[in-house]
């Protein structure tokens, strides 16, 4: 695969781009520092969340993270990652309990 879906299915699969890949400061892997469009969900979401009074990115301004910026990213992915595979397993386990 390639393209959008490519990077969708690398995300889904791996949780985070591939490393090497510049993360933006305001928007992570979303925009490549403004080499690839947002997707017209996240800015519908930026919209709203602007709409709601909260405080959010902006969504023309493209700043690389730092590299402590990134491990910090990294580290928050990965504990999403993780706290999500065991959930995961929990309810793989109470299905497969529940099998006859």
């Amino acid at each position: 695969m390639s393209g959008m879906f490519g990077r969708a299915a690398d995300w889904l699969e791996h949780g985070r781009p591939v490393d090497g890949i510049p993360l933006c400061r305001h928007h992570g892997p979303a925009c490549q520092m403004g080499a690839e469009p947002l997707s017209e969900l996240y800015v519908l979401i930026i919209e709203a969340k602007r709409r709601a009074g909260e405080v959010v990115p902006p969504l023309d301004e493209h700043v690389p993270m730092t590299p402590s910026e990134r491990a910090r990213y990294e580290r928050e992915v990965a504990d999403l990652i993780a706290e999500k595979q065991a959930e995961n397993a929990a309810v793989e386990a109470e299905l497969n309990a529940g099998a006859p």
